[in-house]
């Protein structure tokens, strides 16, 4: 059996609470090559405070593949995928599977392991492969953020959407809204697609807990950063600033309505605190 890629703890962590989206395909393959082994004591940690928190990821990720690839299938045109801060997610791998042909490039965006990244592509996928970019970026750079995404072959001229999924905790609103700008197009063409962390006042005091818990684990951990926040208005705000217009809020209600056609977990909007965001850019 060939070597398997080890990933840092939160990086793991979330990629076993994803392991039901990775069961076919070509993501599935990309799956069997990673070591998730370091993130299994936090994991432990993790679903002491919610035994069921695997539901939260399975959402969010599930919501975010739809969302994409329902852009890329309405696209008049081949379209680009950027994903910033794509870590390990297989994201790329799923959408080629499903719409190749409506895909002209995935450019994916991070501040280390993107050779790495490349590699195991080419290992997994090397069909797909082809058409991924995996390139070195720091995105508090803006500037050599957008020298990056060109270096990678980005063309303004097809219709993109960018995808932020599990980067907003890190980054504050006028990094993450220049980031966004980078693919602003003058019609209004282009989506991006924002996941992001609602502040503890706007969901349930009895559920503060568990997010509460869960970050205090992954902040101890990997981020001693105060996590970043964002209402509905202030993320509306951010994507303002980047150019995007008439964006449309997911909430974890119906982000799991969705997946599961019931709300087992999130019987109400303020039972979730995690919320996606869908502009035109």
């Amino acid at each position: 059996m060939a070597e398997r890629t080890n990933l840092e703890p939160t990086a793991a962590l979330v990629m076993l609470w994803a392991r039901d989206l990775y069961r076919t395909g070509s993501a599935a393959r990309f799956y069997s090559c990673l070591d998730l082994t370091a993130g299994k004591r936090m994991q432990q940690e993790c679903e002491t405070v919610c035994p069921w928190y695997a539901e939260v990821i399975l959402n969010r990720k599930w919501f975010i593949r739809r969302l994409a690839a329902g852009f890329v299938a309405e696209a008049p045109a081949p379209c680009q995928v950027v994903i910033p801060a794509a870590g390990k997610s297989p994201l790329a791998l799923e959408l080629l599977d499903a719409c190749n042909d409506g895909i002209a490039s995935v450019i994916e965006l991070d501040i280390a392991g993107m050779e790495e990244k490349q590699r195991l592509y080419v290992r997994a996928a090397p069909a797909h492969a082809k058409k991924i970019r995996c390139v070195p970026a720091d995105l508090s750079d803006r500037s050599g953020t957008a020298a990056a995404v060109a270096g990678a072959g980005y063309d303004p001229d097809l219709p993109t959407v960018v995808v932020l999924e599990g980067v907003s905790y890190y980054i504050p609103p006028a990094v993450l809204a220049g980031i966004v700008s980078l693919f602003a197009s003058r019609d209004h063409r282009n989506r991006a697609v924002v996941e992001y962390m609602l502040p503890c006042r706007l969901f349930r005091e009895e559920r503060r807990k568990i997010p509460l818990g869960i970050w205090r684990i992954i902040n101890r951990d990997c981020n001693p950063e105060r996590t970043v926040t964002y209402s509905p208005d202030e993320m509306e705000q951010a994507l303002t600033r980047a150019g995007c217009d008439c964006a449309v809020h997911h909430s974890m209600h119906g982000i799991e309505r969705a997946r599961t056609g019931a709300n087992r977990y999130f019987p109400d909007v303020p039972d979730g605190w995690i919320g996606i965001a869908c502009g035109r850019l």
